[in-house]
């Protein structure tokens, strides 16, 4: 079977109508009104694809192919369709459109599948309106929990009146686990540099990463910054920079782990004033969640002189997101698919959450990543080509018709 890649490609553009600005890019927030005329265009979509659909108590949107209306556990693919503030047409979109358009295809084969396969499209995965994220998924997964309603907006506006507000029922949000689920595999754009410098158009993913947010406060003596020599100084700026060195030294030398200081505040701030204190923010990310605690062991050293030269260390877990490991079968059916329609691909790591890791411990799951040109994502800039797009659906299709035939 061959997909319509013509098809996918104009449904990708016709969705990227929905919530465009006039300088190019996207923004579909959650439970917007753009977010939910992207919705409806879906929903029609689906149901012209002779899939049936609904809606879950929380807005997750769910096409379903069962020809022979069969009782079996269900494979699910999808994605998101939700953006970041002017963000692209390919991010969550692609995957949400590749599942569509395998699932479709299977139909206009006449393919009797001995399983469901649910085409869901996942809401709030950016998480940007509520600072929150993939809850459409947690539910879908049973691990939501009656705090991810209470997450507001700027205007005081949680996510559960927003669904309300909808005409969703969040208080029932417990219905919308799907138990027991066969496999789950998600489509996604790569958001890096992978697979382009690798000239590779398509990737199988090895997990999602452990990902652990920390406030770092390094403290030390202020003082006037041309009375205090540089002998008799307790800075903690220094300090900062040969903190950061250690660790991002520490990680390059494990793999699949990255480390990323993206915010630092130093106190008073002033030009003219040593620091008494400065304080930053530490992502820490890894594939094996031991890596990171392996990290953080090896800092202790580098901790221990700081402080017997009078510079106080703090570091504080402020959040953290649990990992995910690919299920190996389906990892090598996917390197056999990729042989079998000499598609090049590699292996690697997805730097980015998305909301297949609300799947561990669920069922066997899978990640197919498309190129993304120059790397880009979360931007208007985002691209894949016609031809990567088709080759990362393709093998998705082959991989879901393996699966719903089991």
């Amino acid at each position: 079977m061959e997909i319509n890649a013509g098809r996918l490609w104009d449904r990708l553009q016709e969705l990227g109508k929905i919530g465009v600005d006039p300088h190019g890019g996207i923004t579909r927030w959650t439970f917007t009104e753009e977010d939910m005329q992207a919705r409806d265009w879906l929903a029609d979509q689906m149901k012209q694809a002779g899939l049936s659909v609904r809606e879950d108590p929380v807005g997750n949107v769910i096409g379903t192919y069962n020809p022979a209306d069969s009782l079996e556990a269900p494979v699910l693919s999808g994605s998101h369709f939700d953006t970041v503030r002017c963000g692209g047409i390919f991010d969550g979109c692609l995957g949400l459109l590749a599942a569509l358009e395998a699932a479709q295809t299977l139909k206009e084969n006449n393919v009797m599948l001995k399983r469901p396969l649910m085409v869901i499209g996942y809401r709030d995965e950016e998480g940007n309106r509520f600072s929150s994220g993939m809850v459409g998924s947690k539910v879908v997964t049973g691990k939501a929990d009656d705090a991810d309603f209470l997450a507001q907006d700027a205007t005081g506006i949680t996510i559960g009146e927003a669904m309300k507000q909808r005409g969703y029922h969040p208080e029932d949000y417990k219905q919308g686990r799907i138990d027991p689920i066969h496999a789950s595999v998600e489509l996604h754009i790569e958001q890096g540099k992978v697979l382009e410098q690798a000239d590779c158009p398509v990737g199988i993913v090895e997990g999602i990463p452990y990902l652990r947010f920390y406030e770092v406060t390094l403290s030390g003596c202020s003082g006037h910054a041309g009375a205090t020599p540089m002998n008799d100084r307790q800075d903690p700026v220094v300090a900062m920079t040969k903190w950061i060195q250690k660790i991002t030294a520490l990680t390059s030398q494990r793999p699949y782990t990255v480390a990323t200081v993206g915010n630092i505040q130093t106190f008073p701030g002033s030009t003219n004033v040593i620091c008494d204190h400065v304080t930053f923010s530490l992502d820490i990310r890894s594939l094996k969640e031991h890596h990171i605690d392996d990290c953080l062991a090896a800092m202790k050293p580098l901790e221990a002189e700081l402080e017997s030269a009078g510079i106080g260390v703090s570091c504080q877990l402020r959040h953290i997101l649990y990992g995910l490991a690919c299920d190996e079968r389906l990892k090598t059916d996917l390197e056999h698919i990729m042989s079998q329609r000499r598609i090049p691909y590699q292996r690697l790591m997805s730097g980015a959450g998305h909301d297949s890791q609300n799947f561990k411990d669920v069922c066997p799951c899978a990640m197919i990543f498309v190129r993304s040109q120059h790397g880009y994502s979360h931007r208007k800039e985002e691209y894949s080509t016609p031809q990567d797009c088709a080759a990362g659906a393709q093998a998705l299709l082959d991989l879901l018709a393996r699966l719903t035939m089991e």
